[in-house]
């Protein structure tokens, strides 16, 4: 292996680690645009990944006892080829069988490096180049376009450039009929409908992941402003789906089967800077739909007024893959 390559694998690990382990969301982004960018990256990822299962598999096969105590143990009583080869030129990872293990067990999220050789599905590639946004909440919600708050596509801002292509999205109020203004703030949110149903195969046997990831930004906002934002996934079935985009919030919450939800991210005040938004779940076997939400929050009391005219997301990816559950 020459110097390239391990500087690379070594970076790797080092940021696996840091937005597994310590939930570094700058390593999260670094990683993600690592793989984007960088296809000896994505050749890497999966055979790292690839090892690591089988050395915690050995580690489990012969007690991690002899690991962390190696005198409980005779040396031959732990199989020496792949715990060799990960000993001798994998420093970061063999420094502690918790990092090891922690790094295994922890749900990846990085889909698009095809982790492992597993298929990986793309359910949603959104720019908003050509995106249809739809503020009419009195119809169910169908796939194929943003339904909510009163927001619009739009090219470049004074400070504020598209993360990918030519437009994003722009949040301008918090009109959803029926939304209740929460304490010290609104929320201003968009929801997409994603139908699953010919995916069914994939998903019967409960090793289904659907990952969703987005990219958000706010122009230079006062410092006694501040905005959080997320990102969630609902799975329903086809009973579940709401049949009007009114009360959205409050219908996902009771009638989805599952959901997952990122951490709330705090807007930075550096319009140049886009901001990362990801989470993931696993898919109960009868999902035939999910909903896709993505939401800005004001976190100071504006008065009764919605600021969100210089708030924007972008580049909304959702992707199903598959993982089976760990022993």
């Amino acid at each position: 292996m020459n110097d390239d390559s391990t500087s690379l694998e070594m970076r790797l690990l080092t940021l696996l680690h840091q937005a597994r382990e310590e939930h570094d969301e700058s390593a999260r982004g670094e990683l993600n645009a690592l793989l984007r960018e960088n296809a000896a990256a994505r050749r890497l990822l999966p055979r790292l990944l690839v090892d690591e299962q089988a050395l915690v598999s050995q580690l489990r096969d012969a007690s991690i006892v002899a690991l962390i105590n190696p005198e409980a143990t005779s040396k031959e009583s732990l199989p020496k080829r792949n715990a060799g080869r990960w000993f001798s030129w994998r420093p970061l990872v063999a420094a502690a069988a918790g990092i090891v293990l922690g790094m295994f067990c922890t749900s990846l999220l990085f889909a698009r490096a095809g982790l492992g050789g597993m298929k990986t599905i793309t359910l949603l590639e959104e720019g908003f180049d050509h995106a249809s946004v739809s503020h009419d909440n009195s119809t169910p919600l169908e796939p194929g376009m943003w339904r909510g708050t009163s927001s619009e596509t739009t090219g470049a801002q004074a400070d504020v450039q598209p993360k990918s292509g030519a437009k994003m999205l722009r949040f301008l109020r918090a009109e959803t009929t029926g939304k209740a203004r929460q304490s010290g703030g609104h929320i201003a949110d968009v929801y997409r409908l994603i139908d699953l149903r010919e995916h069914r195969q994939e998903l019967i046997d409960g090793d289904a992941i659907v990952q969703a990831s987005a990219c958000v930004n706010a122009s230079a906002f006062p410092a006694e402003q501040r905005f959080g934002s997320a990102i969630s996934i609902y799975a329903l079935d086809a009973e579940s789906v709401p049949q009007s985009a009114s009360y959205l919030g409050t219908a996902l919450e009771s009638d989805a089967n599952a959901m997952a939800r990122s951490s709330r991210t705090k807007l930075d005040r550096d319009p140049a800077h886009w901001q990362e938004l990801m989470t993931e779940m696993r898919l109960p076997a009868n999902t035939e739909f999910i909903v896709v939400r993505l939401h800005i929050n004001q976190l100071f009391d504006s008065d009764g007024s919605a600021v969100f005219t210089g708030s924007y997301a972008d580049d909304v990816r959702v992707t199903l893959t598959r993982r089976a559950v760990l022993p």
